[in-house]
């Protein structure tokens, strides 16, 4: 039986497109997690500050880890793209990273790897797939005027992308919330990304995360906007997903049902939580 103990850990702080993660190895001690006590290290004065803590808890039929998910508000997550990168680098710098480097999360099993052509790493997710807003028990969102149309998109967690006339900057990204959000069943239901397709294989994207906010980048929204520009521009090339934090190449032709992304993500430091 794994043992319980307090809330205190080593962590590992980690970003990937400037989305940013603690890291917590629970694989050897079961921690007692409490939301409240999450948020409070989210917290970017009091706390460490992240976007999604990541804790890894012992895996099964092979898989190096099981992965639980945090939001910064307490809240748990399904899937998240650029924390899987994450914790490839991790791993990588522990010497745990081989070929065939497998983990479990609540949305599917995560292949990861190094990325050798870019010095940076790959996840294999499981892919997008559409959803209706009634699956969630949602009518349709309110969009701003300058909304082209909107799409509700699964990688296990739910994205809606909204298709932006033009340039999508921060404004358009905070507009859309709040229209979105205008209606009370929508706040803090799924995550919300504003897409501009700005050629077959290159797209920008913002993204307001569900439980964390406006973050630099998020890997699983930049499958759900790869899979939607596909819809509209069919073609075999991965598209490149512009974001703040930087771009993200998502290949969804490799694999049929599965989403290969490949970006940076490194390792920042490191510290224990008292």
């Amino acid at each position: 039986m794994i043992p319980s103990v307090p809330f205190r850990a080593d962590f590992c702080k980690l970003e990937a497109l400037a989305n940013d993660f603690v890291l917590i190895d629970a694989r050897d001690a079961k921690l007692e997690l409490e939301p409240a006590r999450v948020a409070a290290l989210a917290d970017r004065r009091t706390g460490i500050g992240f976007d999604q803590m990541l804790v890894l808890g012992p895996g099964t039929d092979g898989a190096a880890a099981a992965i639980e998910i945090f939001n910064a508000d307490g809240s748990r997550a399904e899937q998240c793209g650029n924390g899987m990168r994450a914790i490839a680098a991790w791993l990588d710098r522990a010497g745990q990273l081989a070929p065939g480097t497998r983990v479990q999360t609540p949305a599917g099993d995560v292949s990861l790897a190094r990325a050798e052509e870019d010095g940076g790493f790959s996840a294999d997710l499981p892919g997008p797939e559409p959803l209706n807003p009634s699956a969630l028990g949602l009518a349709p969102p309110s969009l701003p005027a300058n909304a082209r149309t909107w799409h509700m998109v699964s990688l296990g967690n739910p994205h809606l992308i909204v298709c932006w006339r033009g340039e999508v900057s921060a404004a358009a990204l905070a507009e859309s919330v709040a229209a979105v959000e205008r209606s009370p069943a929508w706040r803090q239901q799924v995550n919300i990304g504003v897409l501009h397709v700005e050629t077959e294989n290159a797209v920008s994207l913002r993204v307001h995360e569900r439980g964390a906010g406006p973050t630099r980048a998020c890997g699983s929204a930049a499958c759900a906007a790869a899979w939607l520009t596909r819809r509209e521009h069919p073609g075999p090339a991965p598209v490149a997903v512009r974001q703040p934090g930087g771009t993200l190449v998502v290949d969804l032709e490799s694999r049929p049902g599965r989403a290969l992304t490949a970006g940076p993500a490194t390792v920042v430091f490191e510290g224990r939580l008292a």
